[in-house]
C-alpha cells in the first residue's frame, strides 16, 4: 500500500500492521533536502528526499547499537496505540535493534539541552553509565549559575525534559 493512500485511511479499517505503518510515517526526522521534497521542488531522482520516517528507521539492522539520543523537541512522542503503545521515532529504532534511547517529551530549550547535552557526554566519556551521566546532567543543570551567581535551570521545564527508554 503506498504511503499517500495510507495516510488518509480511516484507521478502523486497517488491519494492526497496517496501523503500525501508518503511524510510523507520521514520525520524521529532517535532514538537508527536506525542505525540497516538502515544497515538492524536483530533485534528481538519484537524491535522497532527506526526510527519514520512523517506518523506514526500523527496517535498518541497528542491533549492537547501544544508544541514540534525540535531543530535539518531543521526540518521544508519537501515535498511542491502545494495547500497543506509543508509535513514534523510538519505535523505530527499537525495532531496528537499538539498545537505549535518550528522547524528549516536551519542547525543549535550545540553551539548556546544548549544556545538559554536552555534560552528558562528558559524563559518558569519563566513565558513568548512561543513567548516571544523564543523571548528574540533569543535576548540573539544576545547579548552574549564571555570571550573577543566579540559577538559571532549576525548574524542570528545563531539565525533566529526557527520559531514557532501555
Amino acid at each position: 500500500m503506498d504511503a499517500q493512500r495510507l495516510l488518509t485511511l480511516d484507521d478502523n479499517l486497517l488491519g494492526a500492521s497496517e496501523k503500525e505503518d501508518k503511524a510510523l510515517t507520521r514520525s520524521v526526522l529532517f535532514f538537508a533536502g527536506a525542505n525540497h521534497a516538502l515544497r515538492s521542488l524536483n530533485s534528481p531522482s538519484d537524491l535522497d528526499d532527506g526526510i527519514l520516517t520512523a517506518q523506514e528507521i526500523s527496517k535498518l539492522d541497528l542491533k549492537g547499537l547501544d544508544l541514540v539520543v534525540l535531543s530535539a523537541c518531543q521526540t518521544g512522542l508519537g501515535d498511542i496505540t491502545q494495547g500497543e503503545g506509543v508509535f513514534g521515532l523510538q519505535r523505530g529504532f527499537k525495532k531496528a535493534g537499538a539498545g537505549t534511547i535518550i528522547m524528549s517529551l516536551w519542547k525543549v530549550d535550545d540553551n539548556a539541552t546544548q549544556m545538559m547535552m554536552t555534560q552528558f557526554y562528558k559524563n559518558l566519556c569519563n566513565g558513568m553509565d548512561k543513567h548516571e551521566a544523564l543523571q548528574m546532567a540533569q543535576k548540573s543543570l539544576r545547579e548552574y549559575k549564571d555570571e550573577k551567581g543566579q540559577t538559571k535551570y532549576d525548574q524542570p521545564l528545563f531539565w525533566a525534559r529526557f527520559i531514557i527508554l532501555d
